[in-house]
């Protein structure tokens, strides 16, 4: 399977590219005294580049499952556009001593902000249009708990990734106070407010944590326990994520 992640070249480089450019940013960010709301200007560029590089490998390895090898270079170009386009801004306004998102402080930022939620926007649409491609597709030569895994890390990646469209509609992250503030290290995501950032991590990383459990599911179990295995525990992430939305909501922290 690892092996059709080299076959999508433009996912593998755009992911290759960001994980590279997360190192570059780890190193720099030891010797940065930049700060964006009281943390390290250079954490959020990081933790783009980290979540890019993940997203970009994961979606190479589900593409080449995909038998319309047009769409699916349609879909790896828009991709690398649009993700490409997001971390720039993202990294130029870090280095700026600026906010990326929720920046209403002047011209530029309001409309770099605009800017990356088309963008952003535009590669949700069409992820939830290469889902629709994906579970309509007859045969993928997969084991059915994998392919189940896939359909809804998928669904459950595409429904939060709007979700995150919703957080930027608030203009902000943070319940029960503005953002920024005491936060878990690295993803700063709040200590004593409600975060919705959290459900909407778990959500997208659905993507890569339910085909992990399949893969292991399928490697210990006979095909009947391998998809109840998976059905099950989707269920069970899926409730743990509503879980952290409801807390969430309610200005309670994931964490206190």
């Amino acid at each position: 399977m690892i092996k059709n992640l080299f076959k999508n070249k433009t996912l593998f480089w755009l992911g290759t590219i960001h994980l590279l450019l997360f190192i570059i940013l780890l190193g720099f960010s030891w010797f940065n005294e930049g700060k964006i709301l009281s943390i390290n200007s250079m954490f959020k560029p990081m933790k783009f580049a980290l979540s890019i590089w993940i997203y970009a490998w994961t979606m190479a390895l589900i593409l080449s499952f995909i038998n319309d090898v047009q769409k699916v270079k349609i879909y790896s170009i828009v991709a690398f556009i649009c993700m490409t386009f997001e971390q720039i801004a993202i990294t130029y306004q870090a280095f700026r001593g600026e906010l990326s998102h929720f920046n209403t402080k002047n011209t530029f930022g309001i409309v770099l902000f605009a800017l990356m939620g088309i963008f952003i926007l535009t590669i949700t649409l069409w992820t939830a249009y290469i889902t629709y491609v994906f579970i309509k597709q007859k045969t993928h030569n997969l084991h059915p708990a994998i392919v189940f895994s896939i359909k809804i890390g998928l669904v459950f990646f595409v429904t939060f990734s709007l979700f995150g469209g919703y957080i930027s509609s608030l203009q902000g992250h943070t319940i029960g106070a503005v953002d920024g503030g005491v936060g878990l290290w690295f993803i700063n995501w709040s200590t004593f407010f409600g975060d919705l950032r959290v459900a909407h991590f778990f959500g997208i990383h659905s993507l890569q944590i339910i085909p992990i459990v399949a893969i292991f599911a399928t490697k210990y179990y006979d095909n009947l326990s391998s998809s109840k295995i998976v059905k099950i525990f989707s269920i069970f992430y899926l409730s743990f994520i509503i879980f952290t939305l409801v807390q969430g909501i309610l200005g309670l922290p994931l964490i206190k």
